[in-house]
């Protein structure tokens, strides 16, 4: 996503063939990633930056992992809100902890324009380099609002986590190094977009392992 006032880049891609479909993960066949919505980065470090602030109602659940339902982050001009969903299955919880704080590194990555360590920490190498390309030369900040709504959470054995992931992009706005302003063109066409994110559990713990683009709107 070059210049894009709204998510540089995006965080779907990759198409197979005849489906709607973009995985980090590489579809066997296509490496095409120019028919999908992509999750934007942007926003470049200043020579100040202000530690982030966090507004969010209580936890969910006060157990071993409690999560927040709405919380709302800011990180230099760059508000980033992540939902999730009130009845996540209890197998699922520390995967959605994970789910969270990724987005909340995303949300940095395009609010300074650089990668985010956790993204590093909280993915595969592949979704983390994908990340990466977020980062373009020529935005120096990433101002607005960004929303991630997580539903529709599924589980299997507790080690492996599927999630419906909603991406509003529409009211982020990218700054050039003069102050001007502008919108990516791919922001104003893929203004929402919806995927399956999976985790899986391993030895190096829980990590986001694939971002899957699918059809409809969020």
């Amino acid at each position: 996503m070059g210049r894009n006032p709204t998510l540089k880049h995006t965080i779907a891609v990759l198409s197979c063939a005849a489906a709607l479909v973009a995985s980090l993960t590489a579809c066997s066949g296509s490496g095409d990633k120019s028919t999908l919505p992509t999750f934007t980065g942007s926003s470049g470090p200043s020579a100040t930056t202000s530690p982030p602030t966090t507004i969010a109602p209580a936890p969910t659940s006060s157990g071993p992992v409690a999560l927040i339902e709405h919380a709302t982050y800011n990180y230099d001009g760059l508000k980033v809100t992540v939902n999730l969903p009130t009845n996540i299955p209890e197998g699922a919880r520390s995967s959605m902890l994970v789910s969270s704080e990724f987005f909340q590194g995303v949300g940095r990555t395009f609010a300074r324009n650089e990668l985010d360590p956790s993204v590093r920490n909280l993915s595969s190498p592949e979704i983390a380099k994908y990340i990466q390309t977020v980062v373009v030369p020529g935005a120096v900040q990433g101002i607005g609002s960004l929303d991630v709504t997580i539903s529709k959470v599924r589980t299997a054995a507790g080690r492996f986590t599927s999630a419906t992931v909603c991406v509003d992009q529409s009211k982020v706005v990218q700054v050039r190094k003069d102050g001007s302003h502008f919108v990516d063109p791919n922001a104003k066409k893929y203004p929402t977009f919806k995927m399956t994110a999976e985790l899986n559990r391993g030895m190096a713990g829980t990590k986001l392992t694939r971002l899957i683009s699918v059809a409809g709107t969020c």
